[in-house]
């Protein structure tokens, strides 16, 4: 029984200790969502490649972006991660941003939709 509460207890701790080894962040997440017109996923894909890593570089609260779809249509999610909203929002008024954007324009049906959100928690 001793033996029992004792790895018990230890895995409990163990746990507690890999629990305290993720982080609650107050970085924001910048979901984009698109429907594409068919087939041109690759080539938003292309432009997304050559566009965005020079767009963000020197973006000091830029922290990582990805881009993915819906295998079954033609929809494309961009999830871009930053450390603070306001450094999002104003770069995303910026002429250099507005102007990169409106390259992927004539390939979408529908207007992007944004989701911005708050991390509480990451693992």
């Amino acid at each position: 029984m001793k033996n029992t509460f004792l790895v018990t207890l230890i895995c409990l701790s163990l746990s507690c200790e890999e629990q305290q080894q993720t982080k609650e962040t107050g970085n924001y997440i910048v979901e984009t969502t698109v429907q594409l017109q068919p087939g041109k996923i690759h080539e938003v894909l292309e432009l997304f490649k050559v566009t965005n890593p020079e767009l963000v570089r020197k973006q000091s609260d830029w922290v990582s972006a990805s881009f993915s779809k819906l295998e079954e249509k033609d929809i494309v999610f961009v999830r871009a991660e930053w450390k603070n909203k306001a450094s999002y929002l104003k770069f995303a008024q910026s002429e250099k941003f507005k102007k990169a954007m409106g390259q992927f324009n004539p390939y979408c049906i529908e207007k992007p939709k944004v989701t911005i959100t708050k991390v509480l928690f990451e693992m």
